[in-house]
């Protein structure tokens, strides 16, 4: 009897230690599982992400071009101001090609705001990369504002005025003194507008060349801010061609 109720308890005992593994390595395949199937729809979003940046940067070159091609309009109208009729009027022409769909060109952020606002975001492995991305979207949507806003909106607003003839709309529009702080303000040689684009366009780079390096989105960066500053002041001297480095804030401050 001794023997047969050894026997049934190492029978049970084996059971119950089998049960037990079994249970254990059912939860652990299941928890390998899901990490895994959390880690790629992580990557899935991050991918629509980067693509998303990347169309972000090419609408701020439209916006920054035709922006340009004003600023040297009018450093033109502000070197020639007594004499408008110096000027080619080409020129002044192209003035006004320049704004009818152009301010309706916005940036678009819907995958970022839906990675947000979703799960995924706080089971990122890497919150570092996390702040990357937002301070980076943050600068972005405040120049998309500063852009329609500030500079399109303005420049409709200029357009109640007479233009049918170019140079009666510039002499005209050099009477106003809101007018031609504007074109002071937006003069190609005004460096500190353009600089803010050279910074969002390098930010952008930095960021989507943070997430095609790292597969696993494991962001490990010891020196994390001089490496942000000296990747966006390298680009604002190639830009500006200055021997002295211009030196902005830490984005985080």
């Amino acid at each position: 009897m001794k023997k047969k109720n050894k026997k049934m308890w190492k029978s049970f005992l084996i059971n119950v230690l089998g049960v037990i593994v079994g249970i254990s390595l059912t939860f652990g395949i299941n928890a390998i599982w899901q990490k895994r199937e959390e880690n790629k729809k992580i990557k899935e979003m991050l991918i629509l992400v980067r693509n998303e940046l990347k169309g972000n940067k090419d609408i701020l070159k439209r916006h920054e071009k035709a922006m340009k091609e004003d600023g040297y309009v009018y450093k033109r109208i502000l070197e020639k101001k007594d004499d408008l009729t110096s000027i080619h009027p080409d020129t002044l022409k192209t003035y006004f090609s320049r704004l009818h769909g152009l301010f309706l060109i916005q940036l678009t952020t819907s995958a970022w705001q839906i990675f947000q606002n979703s799960e995924m975001i706080q089971k990122m492995p890497d919150k570092e990369l996390v702040i990357r991305l937002t301070n980076c979207y943050n600068r972005l949507n405040t120049l998309c504002e500063y852009i329609m806003k500030e500079y399109w909106d303005a420049k409709k607003k200029m357009f109640v005025l007479e233009f049918d003839n170019p140079y009666r709309f510039f002499v005209e529009l050099m009477k106003n003194n809101e007018y031609t702080f504007f074109l002071n303000m937006y003069s190609i040689e005004n460096e500190s507008v353009w600089e803010e684009f050279i910074i969002i366009d390098a930010m952008i780079d930095f960021n989507i060349l943070l997430l095609d390096k790292h597969g696993d989105y494991l962001y490990d960066l010891d020196d994390k801010d001089n490496e942000i500053l000296s990747f966006i002041n390298a680009r604002i001297d190639s830009v500006f061609h200055k021997k002295d480095t211009i030196h902005i804030k830490n984005e985080n401050q």
